[in-house]
């Protein structure tokens, strides 16, 4: 029996105490190609430390070969040393029988390196010199994957399917093309494809992507079906309650959307869409727990101020002036046009005349395209003797809404 042989039964038996010494034991005493075939095995086997020894003994012997510099190499990307990976690969020449797998794990190097161009280049050469290896077409549609660019990823996928293969080291193909499709924004073809998987492949983030997608060509009845049996299966699957209470805000069908978003919020309290569609869909059968709801997202998400605006602006609509100042009273909202529009009418509304002239003014730039914010604008500065801006202000109106007789009449008054 071999040195290395005793190796490898030791470590079958449980017993790692006399490994290494084995290990050295075999290094002075077996030919090269059993030391070669020990370091193989122990790599199989995920002991690269152990490996990583037998490797470098062997490159003494052999400082060109390649098989040893690309097993040393992969050994370096695994323990985070890339330089040291790229230096051993460096010295693998186009001529040795490793230049293939060199060209893969310098492609792996460089994408975890986020060089992805260098990386595509190493492939694409892989693919011209070896073009009867599918790993390289897969591992280069894998690059464009990450890197999202989903068109030229569904090239090489297609490439792989039409050699029939559908799964690649436990990846399935379909599913990626699927899910490159979606990507490129191909939703119907993306659809097409994820109901052609099958039971196995169509897993929950296949599931989920499918309603999602039937969400976006508004499909809403067929994706709350997909969603509401993921769900089934899985309750806690975050993502999904926001496209289903959307799905359900959509059809108006506000009660369900009130549940799924308040269920959804229970996973995710920080999700401001869902704060958004339970005050959207619940206003209008409980204003007041959907005014809690909201109140409780402005306090809690990272950027409360779409739940603010939402807020303001029911606020408005309802006619519930004071309560739009008390929610902005103390509130930054320099940066945000539509809360100080809010606030001059409420302002307004409230009889702060001289306030109101000055926020409803601060953001005329920002809606004197707008007929609305130009009706406020116009009813405030006739409260006040500033004549002049009431009549550029009715000006601006007159040049979208030329035929409103009443504004007319107006700048006509006060023309005379």
């Amino acid at each position: 029996m071999s040195k290395a042989d005793e190796v490898i039964e030791t470590i079958d038996d449980g017993d790692f105490s006399k490994v290494d010494s084995l290990i050295q034991e075999s290094l002075k005493q077996d030919d090269d190609q059993t030391k070669f075939s020990l370091a193989e095995t122990l790599m199989s086997r995920g002991l690269s430390v152990q490996a990583k020894v037998v490797y470098e003994h062997l490159l003494n012997l052999y400082p060109s070969e390649g098989q040893i510099l690309s097993r040393l190499a992969e050994i370096a990307v695994s323990d985070g040393k890339s330089d040291l990976a790229l230096d051993y690969i460096s010295q693998i020449t186009p001529d040795s029988p490793a230049y293939a797998e060199n060209l893969l794990v310098s492609a792996d190097i460089y994408q975890s390196q986020a060089l992805y161009e260098v990386s595509e280049q190493k492939l694409l050469t892989g693919i011209r010199e070896f073009p009867d290896e599918e790993v390289f077409k897969f591992a280069l549609a894998e690059v464009y994957f990450d890197e999202n660019k989903f068109s030229k990823a569904i090239t090489y996928y297609d490439m792989l399917l039409d050699m029939g293969i559908k799964n690649y080291s436990g990846i399935s193909i379909v599913l990626r093309k699927a899910s490159s499709l979606a990507g490129d924004g191909q939703y119907e073809a993306a659809i097409s494809a994820y109901e052609d998987l099958n039971a196995i492949e169509l897993n929950e983030d296949a599931q989920f992507q499918l309603g999602f997608l039937y969400n976006q060509v508004k499909n809403y009845n067929k994706s709350i079906t997909v969603l509401k049996k993921l769900l089934d299966t899985n309750r806690d699957y975050p993502t999904a309650y926001p496209i289903l209470a959307e799905d359900y805000l959509n059809i108006k069908k506000n009660s369900d959307a009130f549940k799924y978003a308040q269920l959804g919020l229970n996973l995710n309290e920080l999700d401001d869409r869902l704060y958004q569609i339970a005050f959207e869909s619940g206003t209008p059968e409980d204003p007041e727990n959907a005014i809690k709801i909201i109140e409780k997202g402005i306090k809690t998400v990272d950027n409360p101020m779409p739940l603010i605006i939402k807020l303001s602006d029911y606020y408005i609509t309802k006619g519930q002036f004071k309560s739009n100042l008390d929610l902005l009273s103390d509130r930054d909202i320099n940066n945000t046009p539509k809360l100080i529009w809010n606030l001059a009418k409420s302002q307004f509304e409230t009889d702060d005349i001289k306030q109101a002239q000055e926020n409803i003014l601060l953001v005329l730039d920002d809606f004197k395209d707008n007929l609305d914010y130009l009706s406020d604008l116009i009813e405030i500065l006739r409260s006040t003797e500033n004549k002049a801006v009431l009549k550029a202000a009715l000006q601006l109106y007159l040049k979208q809404d030329p035929d409103n007789e009443d504004m007319q009449e107006l700048l006509n008054q006060i023309s005379e």
